[in-house]
Formats: C-alpha cells, structure tokens, sequence
C-alpha cells in the first residue's frame, strides 16, 4: 500500500508553492496596489528596476526561509515517526512552525517584490507570525499557556503584526525586536529552570541573529558599507539569509528540548524548550 506523505510536509509543501507561485502571478500582473513610501520608510537600499520583482536581489534571496521551512517539515515528520507516546503541543509546533517559516519568506517576498503598501503590511506580519509562535511556545513550556490556548494567542500575535504594519511601518522593526528581546528573556528563564538541557542550537541560532542585525543597519540605505543600490548582491539580502537559519535553528532548538519533556494531559503542558515533530 502507498504511503502517504507525513502532514508536516504536506502542509509546508502546499505553502511553498501558493506562496512562492502566488508572487510569481503578482509579479507578472505587476503588482496591483499603492507604492510603498520609500523615502518616509527605508527600502533597503536596493534600487527598484523593471521585470518580475522590484528588488531582485532582496526578494530571491527570502527563499532561504522557504528552503528552511521546508528542511524542517522534514525533520519534524521523521522525529514525530519515532517518537514512542503522542505530545500534543510538539505535534502542533511540528505542523505550524514550517508554514510559518515558509511565510517568513514568503512575506518578505510580498515586499520587496513589489514594493507596495499591501506588501509591507504582509512583511510585517510574516515576522510576528514566525516570532510569536516562539514566543507562545516559550510561554507554554514555561506553564504560562496550556495547549488549547496556544493557537489563539499566536493568533493575536500575528493580526497584532498585520495591524502595525498597515498602521505605522516604522514600528515595526522596533515591535519584533521586542518579541526577539521577549524570547531571549524565556529562554534564559527556562535555561535556569533547567528545562533546555539541549542549548547548542539557539546559542548558534543567536549568533547567527546578531551577525544579521548588524548586516541588517550596515545595509539598510544609501551610502552603509553593506549598500551597493545597483548591486543583485544586497547586504540586506544577507540578512534574509542568516534570519532564516537563525530562526530554523530556534525551531529546532524548541523542538529538540520540548520533545524531551514528558507530554501533559491536553489542558497544560509544563514544556522544556523544545525538539522536531515527527509524522
């Protein structure tokens, strides 16, 4: 009998492709909707040209969050496969992060593909999406949030990231660094509580994330050392590299230590850090 593809990538597959098709279709219809303001907010200092995408190099370059999506649907399928007792919070970690990390992508893409006010708003919320769901499963593991209230509170989060970005774009950088600071702060918490006895994957993970801030402000406009405006190769287009394997490996990292805690009952789940979900 045919076996049939694990739920986990299934769903991160299908997101991948709506996703990336649905900015290959906008692009061909050249992208309907208000201009971006780019001298009221930064662009990132690529120059906008003709053709498919406005800013070639910082909306390809967002495909590293799709890759990384997708490499960790992967991985949460074959640990779930493995796993011998079912954990309700890692299986719903293991089927969201993927998708999730898929329109971090995505939504960047949505951005720097057309340069447009709609696409700002979905960048915006593409980050609240993929940081908040590691900071409600922070705040599960810590006991904070049961199972059942997990979805709800990343769904606050991430309409909270659609809002801001349609209301003040320049809050925005601003709100995720808040969410990062937020996550850094649970994480030392649970480290204390000895709840990530696995570390390694987010002190690489946080390396990773302070090298691209500083990309992030040395490629962010016109005359910074990481801006060459008539350049494929964008400082900034680094940035969207090394944010997705800072937050992949965060995923992995809550995924690794999570699985290692004993499952609760479906109420509340008093979590470690986390560790892959499997199919």
């Amino acid at each position: 009998m045919k076996r049939a593809w694990p739920r986990e990538v299934v769903v991160a597959a299908v997101s991948a492709i709506v996703g990336v098709g649905s900015v290959v279709a906008l692009g061909a219809l050249g992208w309907p909707g208000t201009p971006f303001d780019c001298s009221a907010n930064p662009c990132y200092c690529e120059l906008p040209r003709a053709g498919l995408v406005r800013q070639l190099g910082n909306t390809w370059s967002n495909l590293a969050a799709v890759v990384a999506g997708l490499s960790v649907a992967v991985h949460a399928a074959r640990t779930r496969r493995v796993r011998a007792t079912s954990h309700p919070a890692l299986d719903l970690f293991g089927t969201v992060a993927p998708p999730a990390l898929v329109f971090q992508g995505v939504g960047s893409m949505y951005f720097h593909g057309g340069l447009t006010i709609w696409g700002s708003a979905l960048d915006a919320m593409s980050m609240f999406a993929i940081a908040g769901l590691l900071g409600v499963m922070q705040a599960h593991r810590l006991g904070w949030l049961p199972v059942s209230r997990l979805v709800h509170a990343w769904g606050a989060v991430v309409t909270a990231g659609l809002l801001v970005g349609f209301v003040s774009p320049a809050l925005v950088a601003g709100a995720v660094f808040a969410l990062f600071l937020g996550i850094l702060a649970t994480e030392v918490l649970a480290t204390r509580r000895g709840l990530s006895p696995s570390s390694s994957l987010f002190r690489v993970g946080l390396a990773a994330h302070v090298s691209a801030v500083g990309v992030w402000f040395f490629s962010a406009g016109e005359g910074l050392p990481l801006c060459a405006p008539h350049s494929v190769w964008q400082g900034h287009a680094l940035w969207h590299a090394l944010t997705a394997l800072s937050v992949s490996l965060s995923v992995l990292h809550v995924m690794r230590n999570l699985g290692r805690a004993a499952p609760a009952d479906g109420a509340a789940l008093v979590a470690a850090t986390a560790a892959p979900v499997v199919d």
